[in-house]
């Protein structure tokens, strides 16, 4: 007989869930266990598993899948540092899953899409010192853009984009359901300080027009007037953000 350790978790960079798989033909060694728990935190802070045992007449992934058809789309690995590279490489907000909970929790077009992007930047980097995501903000004609963002959604003009979030990343638990955007954020590095700062801005920001934005972020002296030269799409650097924004209180 076969005993089995699985760890899972919900990869949103694959799109999937992700699984640590440590098996042994006799009893597991609860030292490889303690060690696989120690390494994750010491890399990635409190991570929050799926926590599975089960035997089976063999160590291989087959027979877990073929025993319980819940394994089925979980990408499994035996290579501990492998699996924990994955989550530490969820743990980094990208500018699109900022996006994903903006369009998940209130109607905008692109144009108010990339202020209210801005506006959460900025509040995070001014509470911590560090980057929301790590995509630059350059200075269009009409404000700060996160190219990548521009890129997604310019298609959708003026108009309020039509999004709703990917049914098969909802997440129930005793009966309540977390939209995937949120959890995403929720479970980064500063997910509670992040999702704090863009609640804040959506609260503060979120009822106002795209042009109404616009103006705010053209303000003289600002970080947008700083560095705005038409066509050239500069860089809005920290330093600028920081200033402004410090000053601005």
């Amino acid at each position: 007989m076969a005993f089995h350790f699985i760890a899972i978790m919900s990869h949103y960079i694959e799109g999937s869930r992700i699984g640590w798989h440590y098996s042994s033909e006799g009893r597991l060694d609860k030292e490889v266990i303690n060690s696989f728990f120690s390494r994750v935190k010491k890399k990635c802070g409190e991570v929050h598993f799926g926590i599975h045992k089960l035997s089976t007449d063999s160590t291989s992934w087959k027979s877990v899948v073929e025993k319980d058809s819940f394994f089925d789309d979980v990408i499994s690995t035996e290579d501990m540092d492998m699996f924990i590279d994955y989550v530490s490489s969820d743990q980094q907000l990208s500018a699109r899953d900022v996006a994903k909970f903006i369009l998940s929790s209130i109607p905008v077009s692109h144009l108010k899409l990339q202020k209210l992007l801005y506006y959460c930047y900025a509040e995070f980097i001014q509470r911590t010192g560090l980057k929301l995501f790590r995509e630059p903000i350059v200075s269009y004609k009409y404000g700060p853009v996160v190219e990548s963002i521009f890129k997604e959604f310019t298609v959708h003009g003026s108009s309020i984009i039509d999004y709703e979030e990917d049914k098969g990343f909802v997440i129930s638990v005793d009966k309540m359901t977390a939209k995937p955007s949120f959890m995403k954020i929720a479970n980064s590095e500063h997910g509670v300080v992040a999702l704090d700062c863009i609640i804040d801005v959506l609260e503060q920001y979120g009822s106002k027009s795209p042009f109404e934005l616009v103006d705010i972020t053209h303000q003289e002296g600002g970080p947008w007037a700083r560095v705005y030269k038409p066509g050239q799409n500069n860089i809005i650097t920290d330093d600028h953000i920081i200033q402004y924004h410090e000053f601005a209180k």
